[in-house]
């Protein structure tokens, strides 16, 4: 049995929207994600200038005479 304009019409619509919601769920994790990853990234260049910062005090330490 041929399907008509009608019912072709609404499969199409109804897979479009299907489809928009898909991508929008897809944004929101994409703007999670980058989220995650700045926050990780800023604290791990944070840990990294401590370490830095502690291994350039014990270079300098003054001994006193």
């Amino acid at each position: 049995m041929p399907l008509d304009n009608k019912t072709v019409l609404e499969n199409l619509q109804k897979q479009r929207d299907e489809m928009a919601q898909q991508l929008e769920t897809a944004r929101v994790t994409l703007i999670k994600l980058e989220g995650a990853i700045d926050v990780l990234t800023q604290i791990e260049e944070s840990a990294n200038e401590e370490s830095e910062g502690e291994a350039t005090a014990a270079e300098t330490e003054v001994v006193s005479e």
